[in-house]
């Protein structure tokens, strides 16, 4: 049996247009672009779930000023007729001190969870705040979750799985040519502790590997593993004061996937 879902990413929801230098993060189109996204999704019958992998809003400092954009983006979601599953990105934590006051507004009880639908395994690879690391706190998957991830995988490893997280996993050597690539070897595009859990993955059958975070779309490869970077609905990929409006519409059919991607302008 096939299922079809869309996944999307970045849209950097705020409530007033930053004076930014640069104009990268075409902010201002976020809610015009996510009330497109509802309607198409509205009126495609083929569509059964939705995932946002991550950074729905753009974190302003302000941790009362961030949960509000949250519950506002969330209430436009929870509209929808057919299940919406979240990722927690790093701007939804950056002005929390950990995950549990997001969580709270999605209604989660953790960050890493999972689901099946009909014969397909679906894991959401979710992260916390490392207060050990200052310079990257927000991207790490913590000890527990990842040994939840562990025994998800094991207990399910006759299932088809796809799996999801808000950065990038798998190592790409072009990395540097990244608009926001700003560390040594793109370090603040990653999931600092991605070894750890590539490990687990290339143990399984996976189907696919959904990651954003980058603003940029491509498909990366590790071992048995097909990963598909997504990039952002509001990037100024080109310069040209469009935003990109980049989502996936992706077919599981039997050991089949197939990602097609789109464009919502």
């Amino acid at each position: 049996m096939s299922v079809s879902f869309r996944v999307f990413g970045d849209l950097h929801y705020i409530d007033e247009t930053p004076n930014w230098a640069e104009k990268r993060k075409l902010v201002e189109y976020a809610e015009e672009l996510l009330d497109r996204l509802i309607e198409s999704i509205t009126n495609n019958n083929d569509i059964k779930l939705l995932i946002n992998l991550g950074d729905i809003i753009q974190a302003t400092g302000n941790k009362d000023k961030d949960i509000n954009n949250l519950k506002y983006v969330i209430e436009k979601f929870n509209r929808i007729s057919i299940p919406v599953y979240h990722i927690l990105g790093n701007h939804e934590l950056k002005s929390v001190d950990s995950n549990r006051d997001v969580l709270d507004v999605l209604g989660y009880s953790r960050a890493t969870y999972s689901f099946d639908v009909l014969d397909y395994h679906f894991l959401i690879v979710g992260t916390d705040i490392n207060k050990e690391d200052d310079k990257f706190r927000t991207q790490y998957v913590t000890y527990d979750d990842m040994s939840w991830i562990k025994k998800d995988l094991e207990e399910n490893k006759n299932k088809k799985i796809i799996v999801f997280c808000h950065f990038g996993i798998v190592d790409d050597k072009d990395i540097m040519d990244n608009y926001w690539a700003y560390t040594e070897n793109g370090e603040n595009l990653m999931l600092r502790n991605r070894k750890e859990l590539l490990d687990i993955l290339s143990n399984y059958n996976i189907m696919g590997l959904f990651c954003g975070h980058q603003h940029w779309t491509k498909k990366l490869k590790y071992k048995n593993i097909d990963c598909y970077m997504l990039g952002s609905l509001t990037e100024n990929i080109n310069n040209d004061g469009k935003p990109d409006g980049v989502y996936f519409d992706v077919t599981l059919d039997n050991d089949t996937i197939v990602v097609e991607e789109y464009h919502l302008n």
